[in-house]
């Protein structure tokens, strides 16, 4: 099976590096977005460091910051690399230079098979999520590094009211989805069929779709939002299995980030179902990888005793 991995990164080249030798394949491709905001020379390292590489492209470049449309447009930016660039693979998977397989190859192509032309990603309807309303009702704008978001719930405070009165001048406080859009919520990461990416590139550059850009460029963590709610207004909905494929802990209190993952965590990660976990660092702890690894290496001693094809 034809895989392709889109890789968003911006810092640790040496992670970014071991990601892509765990991974790569003579079946695999590989779509980098490195934003603009990445480590001094990282870009120009890691393009150097895989030059070599024929089955390896980077595509159009923006400058991430969290919580803001940036990471969907470097994800659509990558999604029009890929198939502009006419690479043959039949699912595709979204990564973070944070993530690593906790299966091997062989493991990976039998999940997907086992389902073949399904959609895989976490999707949890909207009118499940009253407690962040406000990512898509509020009106959020991003100047330089500053966000403002309008109406600002503060009340007691004259600046803020006056704020309040200024943006309203320009901005209706009744934001909603064009194309009577029923909004959902879900991981960011997936793994779709080469035919669904394929519609995802034709839908954002559609007129239709420039409309639904326009109205996620004003939400709180769009990335979160923006797939799940295209697919599931699409006919695609009916080929959705709800379930990323990833292993992640979250803290008891929400922070907007996953726990990462160290040595502690290895029983957990090697005996869950999912195909990759995130979030490691190995400045934090590089053990870990080092353990997945050994574990990966013997499953592929295994798989290949049996008769694995790889």
């Amino acid at each position: 099976m034809r895989l392709a991995y889109i890789i968003v990164s911006h810092f640790n080249l040496e992670q970014t590096l071991r990601l892509f030798n765990r991974l790569n394949h003579k079946q695999s491709y590989f779509v980098f977005h490195i934003s603009k905001k990445c480590e001094p020379h990282y870009y120009e390292k890691l393009r150097e460091a895989l030059k070599g590489h024929e089955n390896c492209i980077f595509s159009k470049r923006s400058n991430v910051i969290w919580g803001e449309f940036s990471l969907v447009q470097a994800v659509l930016n990558s999604i029009d690399t890929l198939i502009e660039s006419n690479v043959d693979f039949e699912y595709a998977f979204l990564l973070s230079g944070q993530c690593y397989p906790i299966k091997s190859r062989e493991q990976i192509v039998q999940t997907l098979s086992i389902n073949r032309g399904k959609q895989y990603l976490e999707i949890i309807p909207f009118s499940e999520l009253n407690h962040i309303s406000h990512w898509m009702e509020t009106y959020h704008v991003w100047v330089g590094k500053r966000h403002f978001l309008h109406p600002n719930q503060r009340s007691d405070n004259l600046l803020i009211a006056i704020y309040n009165f200024i943006f309203s001048l320009f901005i209706s406080k009744n934001r909603k989805l064009p194309e009577n859009f029923v909004p959902y919520k879900g991981s960011t990461w997936w793994a779709l069929t080469k035919d669904c990416i394929e519609f995802l590139h034709r839908q954002h550059h559609s007129p239709d779709g420039k409309k639904i850009i326009k109205y996620y460029k004003h939400t709180w963590h769009p990335a979160e939002l923006y797939i799940q709610t295209v697919l599931m207004n699409s006919a695609y909905r009916e080929s959705i299995i709800n379930n990323d494929l990833r292993f992640i802990l979250w803290p008891e209190k929400d922070e907007g980030h996953p726990n990462i993952l160290t040595e502690a965590n290895y029983k957990d990660i090697i005996s869950s179902d999912r195909l990759f976990a995130r979030k490691f660092d190995p400045q934090i702890d590089a053990t870990i990888l080092d353990l997945i690894d050994k574990k990966i290496a013997g499953l592929n001693t295994l798989e290949s005793g049996l008769g694995g094809s790889g």
